[in-house]
């Protein structure tokens, strides 16, 4: 085999994958956050910084999401011979049939690391069935492969909860709309700081456009800055970049696949995953 495709076996040890970036091979790990904390998104994207101001949605197809995997890995109790270990989701053979997938646990000798590989791949098929791709500045330039972005799309939200600030301090925001707070509990509010960093605050009152934060910003956003809200009832969406495309005249082609929190619980723990609310 060639040394790529010996990496990219490697990588797959640790739910990690590989990408040529920066004319160097970078490698990325799908494990999430390793203190059991949510991750947070490193930039977010609003109607207001993507071209034509629209996200494209799309979904992969039926025939290519399995409801049966099994993996093969090598049995220390039966002398390291190749043994199988097989993962299903009853729901999912009821609607779609049985579409089996054969893996390879490359360099697994335990038979727990072949299941969680299985329920891993099972899992992320089942989020795979959603895909965005949208345009935008250079607000694109900053983002690489394997990273959480956040999306407020005005037309999934059913209402517009984001924008652009007028102007800002470290302790309150005037936004380019009057404000009304959508339903639900704990409003916060997320933004891009100068330095390019995302900060989420939670909200402690709302005037005309103007919107006092609980807990000062790190630094104060600036100009023209996005700004997002959210409640416990509507979330911002959360997506993997799989592809950043440089295009003509300073543009950036994102292309990502949604991203859930509870994937990881699924796969080490067996728990069902759980979905956001991003309607209000």
């Amino acid at each position: 085999a060639d040394a790529y495709s010996v990496l990219k076996d490697l990588a797959s040890i640790f739910r990690g994958f590989t990408y040529w970036y920066s004319d160097i091979i970078q490698v990325n790990a799908d494990h999430g956050q390793l203190d059991g904390t949510n991750t947070a998104p490193v930039h977010l994207y609003t109607n207001s910084n993507v071209v034509g101001g629209v996200f494209n949605y799309s979904g992969s197809s039926l025939k290519v999401r399995s409801t049966s995997i099994r993996v093969a890995y090598n049995d220390p109790q039966n002398f390291y011979r190749r043994n199988l270990v097989v993962i299903e989701d009853a729901s999912l053979i009821s609607k779609y049939g049985y579409q089996t997938r054969d893996l390879i646990a490359f360099g697994t000798t335990s038979k727990y690391q072949a299941q969680r590989l299985g329920r891993w791949i099972l899992n992320t098929e089942k989020l795979n069935g959603e895909v965005v791709s949208f345009t935008t500045g250079l607000d694109g330039g900053v983002c690489k492969p394997g990273e959480v972005i956040a999306i407020a799309d005005e037309l999934r939200a059913g209402s517009r909860l984001s924008g652009r600030i007028n102007s800002a301090t470290t302790s309150s925001i005037i936004a380019d709309q009057t404000i009304t707070l959508p339903a639900g509990d704990n409003p916060e509010i997320s933004t891009i700081l100068k330095n390019g960093t995302y900060e989420k605050r939670g909200i402690n009152s709302v005037s005309d456009k103007t919107i006092t934060v609980g807990t000062s910003f790190t630094s104060a956003p600036a100009n023209n800055a996005i700004w997002s809200i959210t409640t416990d009832s509507v979330e911002e969406q959360k997506f993997r970049i799989l592809e950043v495309k440089e295009d003509a005249g300073g543009t950036y082609t994102i292309n990502a696949v949604i991203f859930n929190d509870t994937l990881y619980d699924a796969v080490d723990e067996g728990e069902d995953l759980e979905y956001l609310d991003v309607t209000t």
